[in-house]
């Protein structure tokens, strides 16, 4: 299937040098102006793969939040509720700022950190130890 796409965009992009008119391309070829524009665009003489699909997964996540900051966030979390002292939002924030991690991430953003472990913990391994053992916590 990925060969004929190929061949799609190869004769599109070629009818599409020949002739200037995008509109009067479309109808034969059942695609739609934006599909033509897009793969006329992207067409390169000298370069072969031009036609194959790029991924659309975005290469970088530069606002994302470093890695030892979240497991930080949510490695004091766990201790305060295993020890059975709570702590807000704004306590893990000054408890960051002390330890000297930066960036301290804003209260939503440490709250979306530890829910997503808790989630990914409970269905990740099996249903008996784990999981049992953050209820027992919460």
């Amino acid at each position: 299937m990925a060969q004929h796409t190929a061949q799609r965009r190869h004769q599109a992009s070629d009818q599409s040098l020949a002739e200037d008119q995008v509109e009067d391309l479309c109808r034969p070829l059942v695609c739609s102006q934006s599909w033509l524009s897009t793969w006329r665009n992207r067409y390169e003489a000298h370069n072969a793969t031009w036609a194959q699909e790029r991924p659309k997964k975005p290469q970088s996540h530069p606002t994302q939040t470093p890695a030892h900051v979240a497991r930080a966030v949510v490695s004091l979390r766990l201790t305060w509720r295993h020890n059975g002292t709570g702590g807000g939002a704004t306590a893990l924030m000054q408890a960051l700022a002390q330890q000297g991690l930066a960036p301290v991430p804003s209260r939503r953003t440490m709250s979306r950190m530890v829910r997503r472990h808790h989630t990914e913990v409970k269905y990740r391994g099996s249903r008996s130890s784990i999981s049992s053992d953050l209820y027992a916590q919460g």
